[in-house]
């Protein structure tokens, strides 16, 4: 190592697949990696405002089916060949038909190119949430020749601030950087030098830590406190809702579910505040909503719509005709499901809801869960500042995460007014949007879980500005 130079050494909790940036997810600490290779589009600020990146300005249209962007001119991958439009052009077809978990973002959209500096995307129908895909995976620009040779998935040619050392990187276990001077905004990036060491285990990364073999790195919740104790500088932020996913709210499967009393009394019967204290340590706090707390669309006195009221609940079954219950096939896995199933079937059977555990495994598990197989799930799902982000992610019919594609006709008004309103009227369509969810009970959240990012000093990282609050940016890194 150069003298006087800087090394950041982060646990990661997976090992890549590939580096196709088709292949890419927007969330989790495995991002850094594809965002010290590659260069995306826009960014999102800590409020989940849109601002220029790689491309130095944007426009979305008024109907929310046109964003315009404007590339910074002078740009260059690591081999000297031009970042530029066609460059931007090309990863985007490639995410649309490369297979991976980001893909649906794009998947409608047409890429053009009116000149070298300039990338045009048309969506069918209104889409506010553009601007927001191009800070994600979606947004990733890589050198068009390695797209088509395939071998971007090993050595990829850089258009970030940092290019992979192979020399230095050993598959399985650790991925050496190097920071690119010719990078634009290399300014931006305090460390010469990034490794990421991969450590599956949670503990691992705690007691790696503690030792100073890393410097930073996801941990749990329940190794919080311990973390602090030990002098670790602990980063927590509300960052997922964590609960159960009604995804038959229609009734096609249990008819039970179509009628709202009988998903409000599956509310009722969770004593929120004893989950968060008991079962994530204080760490959480109780909610009925999805949206994060820091986003526009959350309203406090929303929290109160479902005291813990068993007898209330019953009451509610019964008025439905269901005060004998049904019976539910729910998924488990190796996971948070494992510890939470439990307290459903506790909880539920008080209301005579049945729930049959089906075991998840081997490659049908996702489609199973995505393909809408089950009526109810246990879930921890990521939330954002922006409140349209959870909107587009949750809500509507194409939603990745409406997986049995619930279609509400007053709700459906609300959600094309949002891809479209901006400002003050943005954020009350925003609220009324989340005002009817809870009301409609779609879901039964149960807590906003904090998420918990530990590193050796408070001056590593003096603020996260990830809106989505799992972990820090690399920029954020001083």
């Amino acid at each position: 190592m150069v003298k006087g130079q800087r090394t950041l050494t982060l646990g990661v909790s997976g090992e890549p697949q590939s580096f196709d940036p088709a292949l890419q997810q927007s969330g989790g600490d495995q991002r850094w990696r594809w965002q010290a290779t590659f260069d995306t589009l826009l960014r999102c600020d800590a409020d989940g405002n849109v601002v220029p990146n790689a491309a130095q300005s944007y426009k979305l249209s008024k109907d929310a089916k046109t964003l315009t962007m404007k590339l910074r001119k002078g740009m260059t991958f690591s081999d000297g060949t031009p970042v530029n439009a066609a460059a931007a052009k090309a990863t985007i077809k490639h995410m649309k038909k490369g297979g991976g978990s980001d893909a649906g973002r794009v998947a409608e959209v047409t890429v053009k190119t009116p000149d070298a500096h300039t990338v045009v995307l048309k969506a069918p129908r209104p889409t506010g949430q553009l601007p927001t895909f191009m800070c994600l995976a979606p947004g990733a620009i890589a050198e068009p020749k390695q797209i088509s040779s395939g071998s971007v998935a090993s050595v990829p040619v850089s258009s970030g601030p940092y290019k992979l050392d192979p020399g230095g990187s050993t598959s399985g276990s650790v991925y050496r950087f190097v920071k690119r001077d010719d990078y634009w905004n290399a300014d931006a990036y305090a460390y010469d030098t990034v490794e990421f060491v991969t450590m599956s285990d949670s503990t691992a990364r705690l007691n790696a830590l503690m030792s100073g073999e890393i410097d930073g790195a996801v941990i749990d919740q329940d190794q919080a406190a311990e973390a602090r104790d030990t002098g670790l500088h602990v980063l927590s932020n509300p960052g997922t809702w964590t609960g159960m996913y009604i995804n038959d709210r229609a009734g096609k499967k249990i008819p039970a579910l179509g009628d709202v009393r009988v998903r409000r009394a599956m509310n009722m019967v969770f004593d929120r505040k004893a989950i968060a204290d008991h079962m994530f340590g204080g760490e959480a706090a109780p909610t009925t909503q999805i949206f994060n707390p820091g986003a526009t669309a959350f309203e406090a006195k929303l929290d109160k719509a479902y005291p813990y009221d068993i007898a209330r609940a019953r009451r509610l079954m019964k008025e439905a005709g269901y005060a004998d219950g049904f019976t539910i096939e729910v998924p488990s896995e190796a996971d948070g499901s494992a510890v939470y199933n439990p307290l459903v079937i506790q909880q539920l059977g008080l209301l005579n809801i049945r729930v049959k555990e089906v075991p998840l495994t081997g490659p049908t598990a996702i489609s199973d869960i995505l393909g809408g197989r089950f009526p109810v799930m246990y879930a921890r799902m990521s939330t954002s500042a922006s409140s349209l982000f959870s909107i587009v992610e949750a809500l509507e019919p194409g939603s990745i995460w409406n997986v049995m594609r619930t279609k509400d006709p007053k709700l459906q008004k609300l959600l094309e007014e949002a891809q479209v309103a901006r400002g003050e009227r943005g954020d009350e369509v925003y609220r009324e949007i989340n005002e009817y969810v809870v009301d409609q009970a779609w879901f039964v959240p149960w807590v906003a879980e904090n998420t918990f990012f530990a590193t050796r000093d408070a001056s590593m990282v003096p603020e996260m500005t990830d809106p989505f609050r799992f972990n820090p940016y690399l920029s954020d890194f001083k």
